[in-house]
């Protein structure tokens, strides 16, 4: 839904970057790596290595290019990424899914097996082993790639069609400095799976997508209070100015510009590019002419926002008050409700005196977390308007019910 990710940046998992130089040769593509973001390759021009696969594409040192009939040397490629190399593979689609089968088919082999524990100690690591292998499988299968020209169009026959194909991968959406740029296979496969699903959204007679890591609009009360929220804020007179922080998918940007209409002007953000990406996809799927919505570029909280005042600040928070383990709990997990204590910290400085604040919460971490939520609302000088709440049934043994609240906040 609309709750997107907004989380402190720095908590975001950044790889070290190896800055030494070093050159390789393959077959018929020479490439050395020129600095600790690009690979030069001759006859391609400089790669951008998006930040998650820096340590597999440098630390090898070594990477072929397989393109178009060199395809079919399916073992020639098997054996290459099975010494460590990165294997770059262009041309047909087709014959690249036959790749990725051949090098799944061949898992066993692809992963150099532990010696074999003695019966005492075998049950404490046979679990250990496991989670190792299919570490080193997934390792393994992220130095299958292919590459992209500047504009994000993947060099294979057909070229999918995946808009802000760095964003979805997790990248600033310029991160590639007008470049062309380097994308593992499994990664490419992740967001079309992803971007395959769809979500039905009630609230707005249409169906939203949600990429890989970002929150899809799965819940619709929360969607539905948020409908009742806007509704009852509208203003007939004037136009607003609204930000979505958080957005997600998007569904609280278009559930904006539904409920208070063209005349609002309304800004969306997130911390996840993906989520940008989402954004923008789902605007342009369902909105092409959606002037006055401005999808800003990803950045924590209000930190995309310079002197910018509004009179409707809508955060769908995260409710879950637990440490955050990867990107896609960004959007549910608040560790200690450090995310909510930010928000309220800054939120004052972007509102008009006169504005409000629609904030979604749920109780799934119980009435101590609530409590906390109302002690922070109070101390940062807000106080509850009304409220809005569904009562919606939990998958969890312990708790069989949860509550859904949209709170209508003012200054006090």
């Amino acid at each position: 839904m609309g709750g997107g990710t907004r989380w402190k940046r720095g908590r975001v998992d950044r790889l070290e970057t190896r800055k030494d130089e070093r050159r390789t040769a393959s077959t018929n593509l020479p490439i050395f790596q020129s600095s600790n973001l690009f690979y030069f390759v001759s006859n391609i021009g400089e790669l951008y290595v998006p930040t998650a696969y820096r340590d597999v594409v440098f630390a090898r040192g070594r990477v072929k290019s397989f393109a178009h009939q060199e395809l079919k040397h399916l073992n020639r490629i098997f054996t290459h990424v099975r010494h460590g190399g990165v294997a770059v593979v262009e041309g047909e689609w087709e014959q690249i899914t036959v790749v990725m089968d051949y090098i799944q088919r061949h898992k066993r082999d692809l992963v150099q097996q532990s010696p074999r524990p003695t019966k005492s100690k075998s049950r404490d690591r046979g679990a250990s082993r496991e989670n190792s292998a299919g570490s080193a499988f997934k390792e393994a299968l992220s130095r299958l790639a292919c590459w992209a020209d500047a504009d994000g169009v993947l060099q294979v026959d057909p070229a999918p069609v995946l808009p802000d194909l760095l964003a979805l991968a997790g990248e600033p959406i310029d991160a590639n400095q007008g470049k062309p740029f380097l994308l593992p296979l499994i990664k490419i496969q992740q967001i079309q799976d992803a971007l395959a699903e769809t979500y039905p959204i009630r609230a707005l007679d249409a169906s939203l997508v949600a990429s890989e890591n970002v929150l899809a609009p799965r819940s619709q009360e929360t969607i539905e209070c948020f409908q009742e929220a806007l509704q009852y804020v509208r203003r007939s007179d004037s136009s607003v100015v609204v930000v979505d922080i958080g957005c997600g998918s998007g569904c609280l940007t278009l559930l904006a510009r539904q409920e208070l209409g063209e005349q609002a002007e309304i800004y969306a953000s997130d911390l996840l590019p993906e989520a940008v990406a989402t954004t923008n996809m789902n605007l342009q799927r369902l909105l092409p002419n959606s002037d006055g919505i401005r999808v800003m570029p990803a950045g924590d909280l209000f930190d995309p926002f310079i002197s910018h005042q509004f009179d409707v600040i809508i955060f769908n928070a995260p409710w879950v008050v637990a440490r955050v383990r990867n990107r896609a709990e960004l959007a549910i997990h608040d560790e200690k409700q450090e995310t909510v204590k930010r928000f309220f910290a800054q939120v004052s400085d972007f509102l008009k005196p006169d504005g409000v604040v629609l904030l979604g919460y749920a109780d799934a971490s119980g009435p101590k977390a609530i409590a906390n939520l109302e002690a922070i609302i109070a101390e940062a000088g807000f106080t509850v308007d009304t409220v809005f709440n569904r009562r919606v049934a939990t998958h969890r043994s312990k708790r069989k019910w949860e509550q859904i609240r949209v709170s209508v906040l003012c200054r006090g």
